[in-house]
């Protein structure tokens, strides 16, 4: 079919306008899909550099924020430990110096939170992108805020124990003449405790000594065996039946003691017969029973000597 010249002219234009039209919409289209993708870019870029470097630090901010605040928890609970024993107590110097660890606490806390508080700002000042951090920001400023409530509602209970202990110390001078009278009168009372205990502390020493010097006298020594074993301790005279002269020496050193008025039984060993005791007493103060020595008049047996060797066969 033939078309005139100028009706494909016509449609050749109308063709190219459309085309044209179609081309700059879709290149609208992709400059807002370009200008979409730079943001997320510039943010992506915005976050990166926080992670790199103010991420870290913050965290390490709010970890610190954490420490600050943990242990003015701890410093709480030894301040309601320490109002409790102040009430408790009615020593006004006990008082005095627990107020003094309730206000060094106090002021502990008060440092603690303004270094928290001065962390939170620093902490404002990022420009933080992270959601999560931006919570977790906010969520420390409004623990350190409910803290510095709690400081205050401290401060109050220290400042009235404080007022409590003023009005007791009035008290106190009120009745300081009643006290120095007593105070005089209980020095009278201890300076003649003093006397009587420093009487009673000779007294007690002279019983002390008089006790050992009893018991000293009441104690005897033993020293038993055949010839042999007594002369290598140096009790008996190598040559005949006599005692060295450093026999009290030896026996000493070589037996134990006994309380003669507690036992009148002496026993040598478990076998074997005594031939001799020495040094030498009545016969009619004791007896020998194989290897036993049964004393029968204490006072004559032991006024020979306090030292009694047997010798045995």
């Amino acid at each position: 079919m033939y078309m005139p010249k100028f009706l494909v002219i016509l449609l050749a234009v109308a063709l190219g306008l459309s085309a044209c039209k179609n081309y700059k919409a879709e290149h609208d289209k992709m400059l807002e899909e370009n200008a979409a993708l730079q943001k997320k870019v510039n943010d992506m870029s915005s976050e990166g550099k926080l992670i790199r470097g103010e991420y870290s630090e913050a965290i390490e901010t709010l970890n610190a924020i954490e420490d600050s605040l943990r242990a003015i928890t701890d410093r709480e609970k030894d301040i309601q430990k320490l109002s409790q024993n102040l009430e408790m107590s009615k020593d006004l110097s006990q008082k005095q110096a627990i107020l003094s660890k309730l206000q060094a606490l106090k002021n502990a806390n008060d440092k603690a939170k303004d270094n928290a508080k001065q962390l939170q700002a620093k902490l404002n000042g990022y420009r933080v992108e992270n959601e999560q951090l931006r919570k977790m920001i906010a969520q420390a400023e409004t623990k350190i805020l409910a803290k510095e409530q709690e400081l205050e509602v401290s401060q109050g209970i220290i400042d009235g124990l404080r007022d409590g202990l003023g009005k007791m110390e009035a008290q106190l001078l009120e009745s300081q003449g009643e006290l120095a009278t007593a105070y005089e009168d209980l020095k009278r009372k201890n300076a003649d405790l003093e006397a009587t205990n420093e009487r009673l502390n000779r007294t007690l020493d002279e019983l002390r000594q008089k006790t050992v010097f009893i018991e000293e006298q009441a104690k005897g020594y033993v020293a038993c065996g055949s010839k042999k074993v007594l002369r290598q301790k140096g009790i008996l005279s190598r040559s005949s039946m006599k005692l060295t002269k450093e026999y009290q020496t030896a026996v000493r050193a070589n037996s134990s003691s006994i309380d003669y008025y507690e036992s009148d039984n002496v026993e040598c060993g478990t076998e074997g017969q005594i031939i001799a005791v020495l040094p030498e007493r009545p016969s009619t103060s004791y007896q020998i029973n194989g290897h036993k020595l049964i004393v029968k008049d204490t006072e004559e047996f032991w006024k020979t000597d306090k030292i009694v060797v047997l010798i045995k066969d």
